[in-house]
């Protein structure tokens, strides 16, 4: 917030983009993390622990005592453990690399913005 009053403050305009990755514990690839572990210079027997850890997870849902068949997880990462928003921010890491305008990022929020010009403002409101 304090970036966006100083630009308002400054006369410019801006553009606010916000993701909230929808499901995004549940829709983390689980090889392509661990891929990107490595990527990461994560070594020894750690990468095989969170293999462990996030692999050969199985689920089922029951709804007044009623039951589904159990399903293997073949992604995601479990909620309510200390690890899994760790590891959701490693997976999305490298997001800063690939967008040119300022953000920020916290758990499985992100925003993006960029400040616009007094002219581009006005042109805006002309086509309105």
């Amino acid at each position: 917030m304090e970036n966006w009053t100083r630009t308002l403050d400054e006369g410019y305009g801006l553009y606010v983009v916000y993701l909230d990755y929808r499901k995004a514990f549940d829709s983390v690839p689980h090889r392509r993390l661990l891929e990107k572990l490595k990527g990461l210079g994560i070594k020894g027997k750690l990468p095989q622990w969170l293999e462990n850890f996030l692999t050969s997870r199985t689920m089922r849902v029951g709804i007044r005592g009623t039951f589904s068949l159990i399903q293997l997880e073949l992604g995601g990462v479990p909620q309510g453990s200390v690890l899994g928003p760790l590891l959701l921010l490693m997976f999305v890491n490298e997001l800063p690399l690939w967008i040119k305008s300022e953000m920020r990022m916290f758990a499985d929020d992100t925003k993006v913005w960029c400040r616009l010009k007094a002219e581009r403002i006005v042109l805006l409101y002309k086509k309105i």
